[in-house]
């Protein structure tokens, strides 16, 4: 099975640029979230829909108020994005499911020069607030995201 690598490419807005003239670096959590939300679509309990359908329905499968809750971010950073009014290319990757989490990967690339600027990922659960109880991925769920991770 070949891994599934979703290419998004993220506006970087004037407000982003610090004053180094380049991207900042918490900002790129933003951009992350972004591409992540490009990829997967709002959560259930983040309010209407917008824009195109999710390319993984996982949000669309969960119930009314579940929550996907970042339980981890890690970042590193490769080489300076500068801000040039150019959307920054992500690829987005699933790379871990679990009965409980899923981690995704990114790869963040200056979309101009090419060059490989921050790679990160996010682990997320899922938590349904009305209960207030962690909610497990179901067996379809899961079998569903296996089809976009890479083979071990």
């Amino acid at each position: 099975m070949a891994e599934t690598v979703f290419t998004v490419n993220v506006p970087l807005r004037w407000g982003d640029m610090d004053a180094y003239g380049h991207v900042n670096n918490v900002t790129m959590m933003r951009i992350l979230e972004e591409a992540r939300i490009a990829v997967f679509g709002l959560p259930p309990s983040a309010g209407e829909p917008v824009g195109a359908s999710p390319l993984i329905p996982l949000f669309e499968a969960l119930h009314p108020g579940t929550q996907a809750l970042v339980v981890e971010n890690w970042v590193k950073y490769r080489a300076q994005l500068a801000y040039r009014g150019e959307d920054a290319r992500v690829e987005v990757r699933v790379v871990k499911v679990s009965p409980a989490t899923i981690t995704v990967s990114y790869e963040l690339f200056d979309a101009v020069t090419g060059e490989h600027c921050v790679s990160g990922s996010t682990t997320l659960a899922f938590f349904h607030a009305p209960t207030q109880t962690l909610v497990r991925l179901s067996k379809e769920q899961r079998s569903m995201l296996s089809e976009y991770v890479a083979a071990p």
